[in-house]
């Protein structure tokens, strides 16, 4: 069910995000909408939100699950970054910065995940582009408990109401990200690439670490090094070799 379409730049105080905002009861993905209204001429800025998906997915073709009406399920239409790798760390940096003024401590796991205590509350999903657009996904477990989803998700998700042991609100998540969003946007728009990605360096949860990263059939091992200024990630294998990662699955040893 369709709810409303509105400018809400005048009561974010945004420049970009939220030019149109598109709400829903039920999608079948935030993602795949935001991609028809780009195909339809909506411009940058359109965002779309729903209280729940029938085919909300993840990196790597994984499921997302969400909580129906406690969960922020939203995409902004962007236009690509340069370097265009930035944009799932533009999302979580914006998440990141979302949750500290709700007086959290997340911290940035490679590529796009936002944890809190070492386990998942949001996660970041890009795709596109369609006509120059990129729908840029955002999910975050908002209100709820771990023991309410399946049981595959429970020991790496978390919820900021658990978190932070107190109610949070979906809606005020949301105008939070949104503006901080906005604020990334313009920044990269500025050339100000560089300390935005300072940034996510600021708050990686990789840097130091042992990890393995799959990539497709590969596993590698090693130490994981920093963020790039594109987005990719530096690793130090076991060999000695020095990669600079576009993709991967990567767990911490």
């Amino acid at each position: 069910m369709y709810w409303k379409t509105e400018n809400l730049r005048p009561q974010l105080g945004t420049k970009i995000v939220g030019s149109h905002v598109a709400q829903y009861d039920i999608i079948d993905s935030t993602n795949l909408e935001a991609l028809r209204l780009a195909e339809a001429g909506m411009p940058a800025g359109t965002v779309v939100i729903a209280r729940t998906q029938t085919e909300g997915r993840g990196r790597l073709g994984r499921r997302w699950q969400d909580l129906t009406g406690r969960c922020l399920l939203m995409t902004v239409l962007v236009e690509p970054p340069e370097p265009p790798g930035l944009i799932t760390a533009m999302g979580a940096l914006a998440v990141a910065r979302a949750l500290e003024g709700l007086e959290l401590t997340p911290q940035i796991k490679w590529p796009n995940d936002v944890l809190i205590d070492g386990r998942k509350v949001a996660g970041v999903l890009a795709e596109g582009p369609t006509r120059g657009l990129v729908a840029l996904g955002i999910g975050v477990n908002v209100s709820g408990r771990p023991e309410e989803l399946r049981v595959d998700l429970r020991t790496p998700a978390a919820f900021l109401s658990d978190a932070a042991d107190r109610a949070m609100s979906v809606r005020e998540v949301a105008e939070r990200v949104m503006r901080e969003l906005d604020v990334a946007l313009r920044r990269l728009q500025a050339g100000g690439a560089g300390p935005l990605v300072e940034q996510v360096r600021e708050r990686d949860c990789l840097s130091g670490r042992r990890i393995t990263i799959a990539c497709g059939d590969e596993r590698i091992e090693g130490e994981a090094v920093e963020w790039l200024d594109d987005g990719r990630l530096a690793v130090l294998t076991d060999s000695g070799e020095q990669l600079r990662l576009e993709a991967g699955e990567v767990t911490v040893l």
